[in-house]
């Protein structure tokens, strides 16, 4: 808690925050171990990588998803980055499991594949794709941060942001070439393109009743990659699931008044949704 409130409140201005992630890359070790999971950190990065190493990453979305992944799942990591959930649920579906994880990012695609090879003793099988999931198959310019490598996106930020060309495809099409038609749980953090990647979503989510989904609300992000925030629910209750906002501890509380929560979610500010059929 401590750890976080330093970072996000006291070392924010200028130019204490570069001073922080100066401090923070140089004190970085190689890995970090989140519980059994083994987690390959990125030296470059001080944000995901920094996050994890002083326990403030994602408690309380770590904490839901440990507790609903289970023996035998097939999960799907949408926005993998170093590959944290991926670790998690690699020891969570065991050897009757399977992971699919989606990250187009090509050095946080390099992280994603040594945390797996850190944590094959699991037995679970896992597949690692360099794909951006998206509504139709291309290729997407992806906008890379310098400081921060869960924040890439695919619009431009700034001017001075470089991008990297990657290619994209519907996760329908990823899933049902490897002959998976049904998936248990997926976990999607792609700082906006969220409508996109439920857009290529469809056929998995309508085959598969026991679906529970993770996903990033940004109503900000959402408008700048090209959808709107009250599409992107709508999509979610379109394929049969019921929305609950993701709330302190890993609790769930039923999602009732769209308008209210987008209205309360301007700027960078976000939330965490979590959408599964009855």
């Amino acid at each position: 808690m401590w750890a976080e409130f330093i970072y996000c409140n006291l070392l924010r201005p200028w130019p204490l925050r570069p001073l922080a992630n100066w401090a923070i890359r140089a004190l970085l070790p190689r890995q970090i171990q989140l519980g059994l999971a083994t987690v390959v950190l990125n030296p470059r990065d001080p944000v995901v990588s920094g996050a994890l190493r002083l326990r403030v990453y994602e408690r309380d979305e770590i904490q839901f998803f440990r507790e609903t992944c289970k023996p035998g799942m097939t999960v799907l990591d949408v926005g993998a980055n170093l590959g944290c959930y991926t670790a998690l649920a690699m020891h969570h579906v065991g050897e009757t499991g399977r992971v699919i994880a989606l990250e187009p990012d090509p050095e946080s695609f390099g992280y994603l594949q040594q945390t797996v090879a850190a944590n094959t003793t699991t037995g679970a099988r896992v597949e690692c794709l360099n794909t951006a999931a998206a509504a139709a198959p291309g290729d997407l310019r992806l906008y890379l941060s310098t400081d921060n490598r869960g924040d890439n996106r695919v619009y431009a930020p700034g001017l001075n942001w470089p991008s990297v060309v990657v290619p994209a495809a519907p996760a329908d099409d990823l899933l049902e070439a490897r002959g998976i038609l049904q998936v248990d749980l997926i976990k999607i953090d792609v700082q906006g393109a969220e409508g996109g990647v439920l857009a290529g979503l469809v056929r998995t989510l309508a085959r598969s009743p026991r679906i529970v989904v993770l996903t990033e609300f940004w109503p900000q992000g959402l408008r700048l990659a090209g959808t709107t925030p009250e599409s992107m629910l709508a999509a979610l209750r379109a394929a049969g699931l019921h929305l609950h906002e993701l709330a302190a501890g890993g609790k769930l509380q039923p999602l009732r008044a769209d308008a209210a929560l987008i209205a309360s979610l301007p700027g960078r500010k976000y939330t965490n949704l979590v959408a599964m059929k009855k």
